[in-house]
């Protein structure tokens, strides 16, 4: 052993304890019901045993406490650091993961060393790590198999590729919501940044209400009683926020839908329809969902909140379109989504 070995701190050998034997098999459960063929591979390819330059210095490591390597991996709001998420990563392999974090550290240095992001691409250490990776047996399967035909197929390697359960889903759809609300929250960020001075008080209040109403839509308003539960949430919010989006971008270039008062009024009569439909099958004795008149309720008190706030700032943002438009479009949108929990 090297004098630099000898000298190094208790946490940087507690960081090469976790990268060599510390890091825990995939729950017995699973393990136990996974293939002989993916049984036999995990173990040819033993311990995890990445090389000691990859592993961050003492320093690194205690600056590192705290971080993401998912976040830092994947540059979640900015640009990915494969280096800083490689160190991270043992650090938190360290601490044996989250133990619901199916994006901690084993995970991370799963991806890196399959796809040789900042190291040497080393397939049977990525396997090594998969073997470790919690999951469903047909996950575990998936992904083992998965890594070791990259050795004759190269391709690129992502934890989410060979996800089987709900659970899994949840975790992925939420990784790839946060990845495109960075990206979209700089495109509103722009946006707002055209519309006049003025509006951009009425802009900021606005957009608080339409966080509110889709956390309530998406919490009360979606069905969360099947396995993808998660990823089904998820989904429907960013729906909403991305036509949110389409719909600042329509506001801003003038190119709004055209109303009259007759279609506003129109839309509130169907609308009205649409939520009394909606509360009944909520509230029927027949309703085997987890949606509830309830969560209907005060999710239409928080649209309202957030319509008539759009109202007033689009009133300053763009004086051309009226607000029987505005209201007429938004109307319509409300409705739409009220008819999915009516049918």
């Amino acid at each position: 052993m090297s004098v630099v070995l000898f000298v190094r701190s208790s946490l940087t050998m507690l960081l090469l304890a976790a990268a060599t034997t510390a890091v825990a098999q995939t729950d017995d459960w699973a393990w136990n019901h996974v293939s002989a063929k993916t049984k036999a591979i995990c173990t040819e390819v033993g311990q995890p045993n990445p090389p000691a330059a990859d592993r961050p210095s003492a320093a690194q490591a205690t600056a590192l406490k705290g971080c993401d390597s998912t976040t830092l991996y994947y540059g979640i709001g900015t640009s990915p650091d494969y280096e800083k998420a490689r160190h991270c990563a043992f650090v938190e392999a360290a601490a044996k993961d989250a133990a619901d974090n199916l994006f901690g550290g084993t995970t991370t240095l799963m991806q890196i060393y399959a796809n040789g992001y900042g190291v040497t691409r080393n397939l049977n250490l990525a396997t090594a790590y998969a073997c470790r990776v919690d999951g469903a047996p047909a996950e575990i399967e998936g992904r083992v198999a998965h890594l070791q035909s990259l050795k004759t197929a190269p391709d690129t390697f992502d934890y989410c590729d060979d996800i089987t359960s709900g659970y899994a889903m949840g975790h992925c759809a939420s990784l790839e919501s946060e990845r495109e609300a960075a990206k979209r929250d700089a495109q509103v960020d722009a946006l707002a940044a055209t519309f006049p001075p003025a509006a951009r008080p009425l802009y900021a209040a606005m957009k608080k209400s339409f966080d509110a109403f889709v956390n309530a839509h998406g919490d009360g308003e979606v069905d969360l009683s099947g396995t993808a539960r998660g990823a089904l949430m998820i989904e429907e919010k960013d729906r909403v926020r991305d036509q949110f989006v389409k719909d600042l971008n329509r506001l801003a270039s003038g190119q709004w839908p055209t109303a009259n008062a007759s279609n506003a009024k129109a839309a509130d009569a169907a609308l009205n329809v649409s939520y009394r439909k909606a509360l009944a099958a909520a509230g029927s004795k027949s309703n085997l969902t987890t949606i509830k008149s309830e969560d209907i309720r005060a999710a239409q008190r928080l649209w309202l909140v957030w319509r008539d706030a759009y109202v007033r700032f689009a009133a300053t943002a763009e004086p051309k379109v009226s607000q029987d438009a505005i209201v007429a479009r938004l109307t319509r949108l409300r409705d739409a989504q009220l008819q999915t929990i009516r049918d």
